[in-house]
């Protein structure tokens, strides 16, 4: 008989598993850094201004931030994660921005299996699947819940970028972090864009858009010292090739294929 392995988990004290009050959601809020504002603003420009009556997932999403900026857009939205004070977290964010009647929470280890019965137009897969032992199967399961046409918008952190050969150089040569996997000791693999797009093939998915996030490593050199202005590259280059290719987080837009029939 084989064992379930546990997923790795945040230590105590990270604001994913922090108790939710109004002083850690704040906290949480003053941590919306530059680097994940614009992935954020990537993010909403794929999504559009016009979010009524569209019924989205947003799997892993942890203490709500996307999942509250899409219902301000008018969306029903569904957040999935497996913290419970995360989610707690995400209720206070909602309730803070009036929003609650659109945010519906959903707690689960494993993908709920309740999910596949529904149908969901957009799906937000942020900064997850790097963190899924099973990548593909995840994909399928969120595929299950999608019809042709409808759409996948995924992130992840991509090894043909120059941050991952600097920083990630320099981790695994000099530091001796031979299995270096970036900023977060949760992560469990790295992409390609090419594994990306095999990836989602796989799992009834065609790739249509892509987006370099943080291009240039605009923090490497001091975490006190940002030149934060370089971000502006992803905003205005980061959609065109190769630059939308090469970023240390890649977003992609897929779009479910039609399922073919036997």
């Amino acid at each position: 008989m084989t064992r379930a392995v546990p997923r790795l988990r945040y230590p105590d004290d990270h604001w994913a598993r922090r108790a939710p009050t109004a002083e850690h959601l704040a906290d949480y809020l003053r941590r919306a850094d530059t680097y994940n504002l614009t992935k954020v603003r990537v993010f909403e420009r794929l999504l559009g201004a016009d979010l009524r009556g569209t019924q989205i997932l947003d799997y892993g999403g942890g203490a709500g931030f996307m999942a509250v900026r899409c219902a301000e857009r008018g969306a029903r939205v569904t957040l999935a994660d497996a913290e419970t004070n995360a989610l707690g977290t995400a209720k206070l964010l909602a309730a803070e921005r009036g929003v609650a009647d659109r945010v519906e929470t959903v707690c689960s280890e494993e993908f709920p299996r309740e999910l596949t019965e529904r149908r969901f137009e957009v799906v937000i897969l942020k900064d997850v699947v790097e963190h899924i032992r099973d990548d593909a199967v995840l994909l399928r399961q969120l595929a299950s819940c999608q019809a042709a046409g409808d759409r996948l918008l995924l992130c992840t952190h991509n090894t043909w970028s120059l941050n991952y050969v600097l920083e990630g150089g320099y981790k695994r040569w000099w530091c001796g972090e031979k299995r270096w996997l970036g900023w977060d000791v949760t992560h469990l693999r790295f992409y390609t864009p090419r594994s990306l797009r095999r990836l989602l093939r796989a799992a009834g998915y065609a790739t249509r858009r892509w987006c370099g996030l943080y291009i240039i490593p605009y923090n490497l050199l001091s975490r006190k010292v940002k030149l934060d202005a370089l971000h502006k590259v992803d905003l205005w280059f980061g959609h065109l090739f190769p630059l939308n290719r090469l970023g240390w987080n890649v977003l992609v837009e897929a779009v479910r294929s039609p399922v073919r029939r036997p």
